[in-house]
């Protein structure tokens, strides 16, 4: 599913008559707000002497690649209503396809977006044909290792926020308007956050607990990585001791790292979670 909006009560499908609109709605305006009044964002710097704040929306657009329709809704009417022009996507082909259409100027987007390419591997072709795009992953994941991706191979520039870390709506738009404006910083940076879940497992540590998570035998894990059953067992019960799981059977020690991983990647334990 695709669709895009402009700071306005409507949003139509990307390639609807109505997006003729979308070259006036980018112009670059600025539209003043009260203090206090302004959705999402808490006086503060941004205030002028005249008690106003600038929205930060106006004049840019940004595409939402989110594959939860509740939560792509939600994301979508936030955005808007700090005057972005939102465009929305579903999976991976709809992003290509949405910004080659709208050409926005941030992406923000959930790095599980369900089978196939990941939001990392859609940042990374976005990029190739828009180096000066402004991206903003917003995930469960507590890095990039748990979507089997480097951490040192993101893109310079990106901020990386943790949907269970954004108790206020206003923490969005400010990292979005940051990473707009070229400006790094580690506030939006929390896949950095050394306090993070299982922050303190190592690379390989990380992979094999998804491939448990995942439903797959040792037997499995030490075919795909090219190893022995032995050594994979080796690695999930340092990786259990890390976190400070004790010794337990077989059996027992899959399911707590299995867990273990699908806590800390956010994913429910259960059907109706």
């Amino acid at each position: 599913m695709v669709s895009c909006a402009h700071a306005t009560p409507w949003r139509v499908e990307h390639n609807s008559p109505l997006n003729d609109r979308r070259g006036a709605s980018r112009e670059s305006v600025e539209r003043d707000v009260p203090c206090g009044e302004h959705p999402g964002l808490e006086p503060g710097p941004a205030c002028q002497s005249g008690g106003v704040v600038t929205t930060p929306g106006l004049g840019r657009g940004v595409l939402v690649v989110e594959n939860d329709p509740m939560t792509r809704g939600l994301l979508a009417d936030l955005l808007e209503k700090v005057g972005f022009d939102v465009c929305t996507a579903a999976s991976a082909s709809d992003a290509r396809r949405v910004c080659n259409v709208a050409d926005p100027d941030g992406v923000v987007l959930d790095v599980d977006l369900g089978p196939g390419p990941t939001g990392f591997d859609v940042a990374d072709a976005l990029l190739a044909a828009r180096p000066h795009l402004a991206v903003v992953f917003l995930t469960n994941l507590p890095d990039a290792r748990f979507a089997g991706r480097d951490p040192a191979s993101l893109p310079t520039g990106v901020a990386y926020l943790r949907k269970e870390r954004l108790a206020e709506p206003g923490a969005l738009v400010e990292a979005l308007d940051a990473t707009l404006r070229g400006v790094t910083d580690e506030r939006y940076r929390h896949d950095r956050d050394p306090g993070r879940p299982l922050a303190g497992l190592s690379r390989t540590q990380i992979s094999v607990l998804r491939l448990v998570a995942l439903g797959m035998t040792n037997q499995q894990i030490a075919e795909a990585r090219g190893t022995t059953v032995r050594a994979v067992h080796s690695v999930i019960t340092r990786a259990l001791a890390a976190i400070g799981v004790e010794q337990a059977e077989e059996g027992s020690a899959r399911v707590v790292a299995a867990r273990s991983f699908m806590l800390a990647s956010g994913i429910p334990l259960t059907e109706n979670a």
